[in-house]
């Protein structure tokens, strides 16, 4: 077996240095995930808005399970209507509130179908209703029932060839703009994205316009040598304030990363170019970003994307991928507890 080879490593005061400067941009992302979760209590509406989404998705989870317990779920209407009731006091009703009715009625639809005892539920329901006075717009909720025929005649597409096609581009025919109904269809796409508990905590700032582009690129040094080539650029984002617990404190990071792997897979659908931008900067260049869009504290910005027309021809990396067994492994051996 060869022998190790050790870097030298650094004299301690560049350590220490290094160290400091480590522990200051933790205490900056600790900061901001402290202030926007609700760890410590809802504080603003968002914090609301995201425990009337989770609670609403553990029902609509129970409705869709192969042989649910009957009558399953009181404890989380009590807390739901709990919640929608100190949300309709300060906010009144808005898409959260109807989402939120939708799945409380279907799941009382649900219940009493398999012979529950729902009184309850109507009750509760009949507050909310009540308090609403009439002002919600009806919105789809509970579970449907699906195909697998009608997922799978529109998933039948060769996935290992569409991804052996998509290239991180550097190349890009310039000039050409992005119309905006491609960035809606995409963004669109991507928010059926998986989240955390349904709380859907990903936002996209999207910016085609050539100057905008050039000034959100300037705070990004990833994208020398072909930036100025761009169609257009995403910079997306996590609202934190959708988390409330301390083993939620990575998870924006799992959302973000996932929306944003669609968006790129969306872009390439449409027939664009796309390159990530990763966004592994440090606190001082974090908050010039945030002061040029205006990206309020509560979210954390999990990457950029830069897109456009590619040219007719052009280079990419080769980029070849390791072999299959240092990835994938097959049912590796579990410990004996």
């Amino acid at each position: 077996m060869p022998q190790e080879i050790r870097t030298p490593r650094l004299p301690w005061p560049r350590r220490a240095a290094i160290a400091w400067k480590l522990f200051l941009n933790f205490a900056y992302d600790f900061r901001r995930f402290r202030s926007a979760c609700s760890l410590e209590g809802s504080r603003n509406r968002e914090n609301r808005r995201a425990h009337i989404h989770l609670l609403a998705h553990a029902l609509e989870y129970g409705m869709a399970l192969s042989d649910p317990r009957k009558g399953f779920g009181v404890e989380k209407i009590r807390s739901l209507c709990a919640e929608l009731r100190a949300y309709m006091a300060l906010y009144g009703t808005d898409e959260t509130v109807e989402s939120a009715v939708a799945v409380l009625r279907a799941h009382l639809d649900f219940n009493a179908g398999k012979g529950a005892d729902t009184q309850e539920t109507e009750r509760l329901l009949g507050e909310i209703l009540t308090l609403a006075r009439g002002s919600l717009a009806a919105a789809p909720g509970g579970a449907e029932i699906v195909r697998a025929e009608d997922i799978t005649s529109k998933a039948r597409i060769d996935f290992e060839a569409f991804m052996g096609a998509r290239h991180s581009v550097r190349q890009y025919a310039s000039g050409l703009a992005v119309d905006r109904a491609v960035i809606d269809r995409v963004v669109r796409a991507a928010q059926q994205t998986p989240s955390s508990c349904n709380r859907q905590t990903c936002k996209v700032y999207a910016f085609t316009d050539p100057t905008s582009v050039a000034r959100v690129l300037a705070h990004h040094d990833g994208n020398r040598g072909f930036g100025d080539q761009l169609g257009g650029v995403f910079v997306v984002t996590v609202d934190l304030a959708n988390w409330n617990a301390i083993g939620e404190r990575n998870q924006g990071w799992v959302d973000g990363g996932m929306f944003a792997m669609t968006l790129a897979l969306g872009l390439h659908a449409e027939g664009l170019g796309a390159c990530m931008l990763n966004w592994s900067a440090e606190r001082e260049r974090d908050r010039a970003l945030r002061r040029l869009i205006s990206i309020p504290d509560n979210e954390v910005v999990i990457t950029l994307i830069g897109f456009g027309h590619m040219r007719d021809e052009f280079r990419v990396p080769v980029s070849r991928r390791k072999p299959l067994d240092l990835v994938l492994q097959h049912e590796p051996k579990l410990i004996q507890l």
